[in-house]
């Protein structure tokens, strides 16, 4: 669920339909935070193995009977390799993408097209228009909180699907579970690929669009240089804006950059 406003920051509304928050500090994600080593390994960790492990758990249940000590047993002692356990896997196939495409487009239209009717109903449940979170330019952006709903309308389709309308076999995910699975990671990493892209070039609130320089690039380039004296020292503010930004930590343009925008 979105988190609530604080009460005791001044907001104003802007012209794009955000709530500015007046005090910058106050950010909630992003470099509003000091990240310690341990929770970047952490994050770092779960970004390059999570698929990794994900797929040894399917496949030690579709090929060793759910035995998850299977696979590394049949490496080690030689009996497979791992070309011999990739080899066995059902590819990607055009019906499982059809599938996972009409479910992504019904989930788009369960939260575009019905508003939240579930907290008029349910005690204690926060839906419909949410504030988010405080971004560390004191943005609050809107959201639409509908997830239960469109929850409850999918499984209740599913069920009259299964005993009264026969529009598709109630085992259609078991049947093409791996398949879709592939199409799951895809789509994710699509749309974890989207938001860095968004971040950079067309961030919901400009004023959270900033970079911050890698130290090698800052090592290499030297601290107060004589271009840090007539360079500007802040990045671009219009849209559109390109991936290089100024660092006024090293007075230079870095190669490689990180951002936080919404």
């Amino acid at each position: 669920m979105a988190a609530k406003s604080q009460p005791n920051i001044p907001k104003a509304k802007s012209l794009d339909g955000v709530t500015n928050d007046r005090t910058a500090s106050q950010g909630q994600w992003g470099r509003a935070w000091e990240v310690d080593w341990f929770s970047l390994a952490s994050v770092i960790f779960l970004l390059l193995f999570a698929p990794f492990i994900v797929y040894y758990f399917i496949m030690a249940c579709d090929q060793y009977s759910c035995a998850l000590t299977g696979p590394v047993v049949d490496i080690v002692t030689g009996h497979a390799r791992l070309w011999d356990i990739w080899a066995k896997t059902p590819p990607i196939t055009r019906k499982a993408a059809q599938l996972y495409t009409l479910w992504v487009t019904f989930q788009v239209l369960l939260y575009t097209s019905l508003p939240d009717f579930c907290h008029k109903f349910l005690p204690g449940y926060v839906g419909g228009i949410q504030e988010g979170a405080v971004t560390p330019a004191g943005v609050v952006n809107k959201y639409q909180i509908n997830g239960l709903q469109a929850w409850l309308l999918t499984h209740l389709l599913w069920f009259a699907n299964a005993h009264l309308l026969s529009w598709f076999s109630p085992t259609i995910i078991f049947d093409n579970w791996i398949p879709l699975l592939w199409c799951a990671n895809i789509l994710g990493y699509a749309v974890s690929t989207f938001a860095m892209v968004k971040g950079y070039f067309f961030p919901t609130s400009t004023r959270d669009w900033t970079c911050s320089a890698a130290r090698m690039g800052a090592a290499s380039s030297g601290a107060g240089s004589p271009r840090s004296l007539s360079a500007p020292t802040h990045p671009p503010t219009g849209r559109g804006t390109t991936a290089s930004c100024w660092c006024p930590a090293s007075g230079a343009w870095p190669a490689t950059s990180t951002t936080s925008a919404t």
